[in-house]
């Protein structure tokens, strides 16, 4: 039985409001949708309260939502009274819609607010400003012990650091070779870098970065694996570039995300503002803002698609944003930040699919009390390592 897109589509939009993972386009269309008629007001304060929330969990519990939905259809069809009253029959089909998302995993509501104390408490705290700083004589040094550094690379480029960032200062007469730095953060670290040209780079945990501490010839290029944004300083004469194996992304002054990893499967292009080409395997295309190049790693083909920009930036301003995400994604996300060892017991619980939106500087403990709370698995943390089983 086809559910109507519409009822889906305003439940989805219950479950992104919950999480806090709507975007700015959801809160457009749910302005447009609540001022077409009083009474969906009037619904969705109902079904947004804490206590409808929960009622509708008890009766998840209960019932097969696809039966309950059969159901309520049923008696709405067989009795005229309650047809004909319009907004109580789209409460109940809403409602039942919303039983149906949550029982087959496809998208957990969590209210934050109806969760007062965790159900687990283990010691896995939040990652912290962190890296380990190459530089061009071999000598390496951890930049997370040394919070203020003051150094000079052999053409004469300054390097200053602090908690939190690096800035490189190029000289008045930089010259002779070519001098490359190469700086690494660790799984639960992050860290920014400040080129010679002005350009600022964002690393996330588990990302390396090799750079020319002070650019020379016609481009700016750095090589990068992991992920990072950057924020690229314009120089109209000198575009900046950014390689990863075959694939390359070429700009000359705007905001964008990169993310690399060497265990996932594609190499993703994110752009918030300004404009970038992307290349794999020399075939160059040109994205705008709001729109991601997507390479297979395995085949090298590229695909361009419109995405909110805000779901693969949210890292960058301190969250953790997830909407339809399969929870082994999730998980091996978090792992990187939070430094913990994860097993699934059954594949069913690594594609089991949620959305929530999280403080990324808080300890793990809200996530993991979420995930026992949605009823859709089991969760062991023994050893310092998260075990997670489907609830069959």
């Amino acid at each position: 039985m086809e559910v109507n897109r519409e009822y889906f589509r305003i439940s989805e939009l219950m479950a992104a409001f919950s999480t806090g993972s709507q975007t700015e386009d959801d809160e457009k269309e749910l302005q447009l949708w609540l001022q077409e008629d009083e009474r969906n007001l009037h619904l969705w304060e109902r079904l947004m309260k804490k206590e409808a929330y929960e009622e509708n969990n008890r009766l998840r519990e209960k019932f097969p939502a696809n039966e309950a939905w059969a159901k309520v259809e049923a008696s709405l069809d067989k009795d005229n009274k309650v047809r004909k009253m319009k907004p109580w029959r789209n409460m109940l089909k809403y409602a039942a819609i919303l039983l149906a998302v949550v029982s087959v995993g496809t998208l957990y509501w969590w209210n934050r607010s109806s969760i007062e104390s965790p159900i687990v408490e283990p010691h896995i705290l939040a990652g912290s400003a962190g890296a380990k700083l190459t530089l061009g004589n071999g000598r390496v040094i951890d930049i997370s012990k040394n919070n203020s550094l003051e150094m000079t690379e052999a053409d004469g480029t300054k390097i200053a650091t602090d908690s939190g960032s690096i800035d490189y200062a190029m000289a008045d007469a930089a010259s002779g070779t070519a001098v490359f730095n190469e700086i690494q953060t660790m799984t639960g670290m992050e860290y920014s870098v400040t080129l010679s040209d002005g350009t600022r780079i964002f690393l996330n945990a588990e990302t390396k970065l090799k750079f020319p501490v002070a650019f020379k010839g016609t481009d700016r290029t750095v090589e990068l694996t992991g992920e990072a944004y950057f924020d690229v300083a314009k120089d109209a004469h000198h575009p900046f570039i950014i390689k990863n194996g075959n694939v390359a992304v070429k700009v000359l002054g705007t905001s964008f995300n990169f993310r690399a990893y060497a265990d996932e499967q594609n190499i993703v292009t994110t752009l918030a503002e300004g404009k970038v080409a992307v290349s794999a395997d020399g075939e160059w295309r040109q994205i705008v803002p709001g729109e991601q190049a997507v390479v297979a790693v395995a085949s090298g083909k590229m695909e361009v698609r419109k995405v909110d920009v805000m779901f693969y930036t949210a890292w960058r301003t301190g969250r953790f944003v997830f909407r339809n995400e399969e929870l082994g994604e999730v998980l091996k996300q978090l792992s990187r930040w939070y430094r913990f060892e994860y097993r699934f017991e059954d594949e069913e619980a690594r594609s089991i699919e949620i959305g929530a939106s999280f403080e990324r500087y808080n300890s793990m403990a809200p996530i993991i009390d979420m995930l026992k709370s949605t009823g859709l698995v089991k969760v062991k943390f023994v050893d310092k390592v998260l075990y997670i089983s489907s609830v069959k």
